[in-house]
């Protein structure tokens, strides 16, 4: 077997894993209270189970409802007498069922968020282990040694609860600058008393909480420690000193999940790791980690691929590896991995659809109140099936087969096809370049995009490895567009830059062609737009060498974006020390530079070089629309051909798009491209 260690059985505990590969944790675990969530939810985490995973974990369950919860909208009820609410104890056991049906160990995970808490409503408080103000102006109350009792009983009440529902184990949740976070570090925790001060003071009451949960459930139940390698914050938390106390929490735990990173500072921490991060970006901690303990110790964090899995538990450094965002990329990644089909894996972009960030994180941006947020999560970029509202397994086959003609080659025409294909239609694929990918073939240029690259290329092997009848330098006009003898078409031609009469925009270029060599840019660029293609392309460009100022009419860069992904790009760019000028007006381009206005005034930016991102428009399809329709075959249009967006875009507000059957009106499901 190709990946040999990776495959191989694990112990854990009293249980044994049949492979290395764990599902990190997914979903609010009470979602399931909502009915309208409850399909979409479970079907998440089933999918890595019959994946091939082997364990898969529910995410985020809060221990109580008063000091814990984070998330608003769960309806609170008694842990210890899950007969008073049995629609909830059975829609959370029904996670476990469906989890363990196909092999899996199943999970739960349990959270204290302590002075991370914004109370939702009356008798709801934050506390911590000092006296402070949180992230979301609120007052943290200090802990006192009763309040530690009654949260390490809760712990144990909510673990015997998971018990109960049919769980292997629960995760408690240690990490993140979460509770456990704020007693061990020693920047969140100043106490002076027995709380306080040494590791061991420190220690004293997480310690308190996994032996309360070990107590409570007996010595075969699973107990699993998420627990923050580093909080990357100066002074904070080490990996040696987190080695020392999983050594004190060995009696109690059966193996450490190593992650990174504070809540209040997701992205900068590594919490959830942006392209900008390496991938596994908490091996190398883990491995540190592991000297400590006999227990297995896995890492978490950016992990998209099997050859750095069997490549990290081959050198010791990890004995298992968590992949978060990735099972939602491609559930099926331990059983193409094990099958040899590795290059059929679609690999997570860390682009931050999935999961955006939270109002309580201080995104205030985000098109979600903290509620929608809770359904939406989940989304992929790269997975059109994830998240869906219906289970796609369910569908009819197609009664009969057709001829659909697909014209354009990028993401969404590829995807198209595939799925056409797959649903047993005749497709033909019309490209009018010499090759697959459209906009995407810039991925090949671009240092930061070696996983959406990977996408591209995925899309077109998937392609070519089907029955799709491909036409590159095929170009589609009203006069032969009957000519396929197709049924029906898809339009997913695309997008082009907008060039808008700027005085002096001959003297520019499109940002996108100096990509593909159209354009060979100077050392001084000055880049006219920064919306996300501006700020991209910038600094890309500011990576090669070049020194790029970007000019943007509107308050902020990256308009267009939000949340996590817009925060780890603009930290990039400050990073980079790129300049940027938002609130300024481009007012004319010379051979030499770009006059501008803004507070300041008007200046001129001397550049070599200047480039252009000012907006995409669709490509017109009107009368190849026309055509078709005229000749009476049906017509549907995707992608950026309805409206210029990201590769994640996609029609509706759900997120998703249906390119409607011949016969069926949930046929296809394709992402916008």
């Amino acid at each position: 077997m190709k990946f040999e260690h990776l495959f191989s059985p694990m112990q854990v505990g009293k249980v044994t894993y049949r492979n290395r590969i764990v599902s990190a944790p997914m979903a609010f675990g009470l979602i399931v209270q909502n009915p309208d969530a409850r399909d979409f939810t479970y079907r998440k985490l089933e999918a890595s189970a019959k994946g091939g995973n082997g364990c898969v974990i529910v995410g985020e369950t809060d221990v109580n409802f008063t000091d814990a919860v984070r998330i608003p909208g769960f309806r609170p009820f008694d842990f210890t007498k899950p007969e008073e609410d049995p629609e909830t104890f059975d829609a959370v056991g029904e996670y476990a069922r469906r989890i363990k049906r196909h092999g899996a160990v199943a999970l739960a995970e349990l959270v204290h968020c302590g002075k991370e808490k914004v109370p939702f409503g009356p008798g709801q408080e934050a506390i911590g282990p000092i006296e402070t103000t949180n992230l979301a102006g609120v007052r943290v109350r200090p802990m006192n040694e009763d309040d530690m009792a009654r949260i390490a009983r809760d712990f144990a009440v909510s673990a015997t609860y998971m018990q109960k529902a049919g769980f292997d184990g629960v995760l408690i949740h240690g990490g993140h600058g979460f509770l456990f976070t704020q007693f061990l570090s020693p920047l969140m925790n100043t106490r002076t008393d027995s709380y306080g001060g040494s590791l061991e003071n420190r220690a004293r009451f997480p310690l308190q909480i996994l032996k309360a949960v070990r107590e409570a459930v007996g010595p075969d139940f699973l107990v699993e420690l998420r627990i923050d390698g580093t909080d990357h914050q100066p002074g904070g938390i080490t990996p040696e000193e987190t080695g020392a106390f999983v050594a004190m929490a060995e009696p109690y735990i059966t193996s450490v999940h190593v992650t990174c990173g504070i809540y209040e500072a997701s992205v900068k921490s590594g919490t959830e790791s942006s392209m900008f991060h390496p991938h596994g970006l908490n091996i190398d901690n883990a491995a540190i980690i592991k000297t400590y303990t006999k227990l297995p110790v896995g890492a978490v964090g950016g992990i998209n691929s099997p050859e750095l899995c069997e490549q990290a538990i081959a050198e010791g450094k990890i004995d298992f590896a968590i992949l978060g965002r990735q099972m939602l990329a491609d559930p099926e990644f331990a059983n193409k991995a094990r099958s040899g089909h590795e290059d059929q894996i679609r690999r997570c972009l860390r682009c931050y659809k999935c999961f955006p960030g939270s109002p309580e994180e201080g995104y205030d941006d985000l098109p979600f109140t903290s509620e929608e947020l809770a359904l939406y999560v989940g989304h992929c970029t790269i997975n059109p099936l994830a998240h869906l509202p219906f289970d796609p397994d369910t569908l009819a086959p197609a009664s009969k087969q057709e001829t659909v003609l697909i014209v354009g080659g990028g993401a969404a025409g590829m995807q198209a096809a595939i799925t056409a294909c797959d649903r047993g239609q005749k497709v033909i694929l019309a490209e009018q370049g010499p090759c697959l990918g459209g906009l995407l073939r810039f991925t090949d240029v671009d240092t930061d995009k070696p996983d959406l690259m990977n996408f591209k290329n995925l899309l077109v092997r998937e392609v070519e490895r089907r029955d799709i009848d491909v036409r590159l330098n095929t170009v589609i006009t009203p006069e032969n567009i009957t000519s396929f003898g197709a049924d029906g078409v898809i339009f997913a031609t695309g997008s082009l830059p907008s060039c808008p009469p700027v005085p002096g925009i001959g003297h520019a270029h499109k940002a996108m062609d100096m990509y593909d060599g159209k354009v060979k840019p100077g050392h001084k660029i000055v880049m006219v737009g920064g919306g996300l293609v501006g700020c991209e392309a910038g600094l890309f460009l500011q990576k090669t060498g070049h020194e790029v100022t970007v000019v943007e009419l509107l308050g902020r860069l990256a308009n267009e974006s939000f949340g996590m992904y817009r925060e780890a790009l603009i930290w990039e760019m400050e990073k980079c020390g790129m300049a940027m000028l938002p609130k300024t007006r481009c007012l004319e381009i010379t051979p030499t530079g770009v006059k501008v206005e803004n507070a300041g005034g008007v200046q001129t930016l001397e550049a070599d070089t200047v480039l252009f991102a000012l907006g995409m428009k669709s490509v017109d399809i009107a009368p190849l629309k026309a055509a078709a329709e005229a000749a009476g075959l049906k017509t549907w249009v995707i992608g950026d051909a309805i409206q210029p967006g990201k590769v994640a875009n996609r029609k509706d507000g759900r997120g998703y798009d249906h390119i409607y059957s011949f016969e069926n009106p949930e046929i296809v499901t394709t992402m916008k491209g």
